[in-house]
């Protein structure tokens, strides 16, 4: 949020100097402002989506190497705010579908703790993951 806030106060500064240069705002102008700022739409927008996708994606990895089966649909919620307020302890709820022995599988693995050790995130008790799979 800040660097939307951030980027905000910089178009609307060059807006301001544009305008007190030239004593007017040409159509050029005005969309080169246009253009910036959606831009920095875009840019936030994919970071956002980026920044949420990236503990259910590093989960749909760690449990394809671990376990040998694909995770072919995945659902995560953060519980963060019901369980614990951290920067450095994540507890999620992942939901997944599964595909073991030709057969399809819902499954879903409460509590999933990750810790953040400087740059690294790690699974805790991932070998002893607690899931409960039913038939689809």
């Amino acid at each position: 949020m800040q660097i939307i806030i951030a980027l905000a106060i910089l178009i609307i500064s060059a807006t301001v100097i544009l305008y007190l240069v030239n004593k007017r705002f040409e159509k050029k102008e005005f969309i080169i402002l246009l253009i910036i700022i959606l831009l920095s739409i875009i840019a936030y927008v994919f970071y956002e989506n980026k920044k949420e996708n990236f503990f259910p994606n590093m989960f749909k990895e760690k449990y394809e190497k671990e376990k040998n089966v694909i995770v072919e649909g995945l659902k995560a919620e953060l519980l963060n705010n019901k369980v614990v307020s951290s920067k450095d302890n994540f507890i999620y709820k992942f939901t997944y579908l599964i595909k073991k022995d030709n057969k399809e599988f819902l499954c879903t693995a409460n509590e999933v703790e990750i810790n953040r050790i400087q740059d690294n995130f790690v699974f805790k008790n991932f070998s002893n993951l607690k899931e409960e799979c039913i038939e689809k």
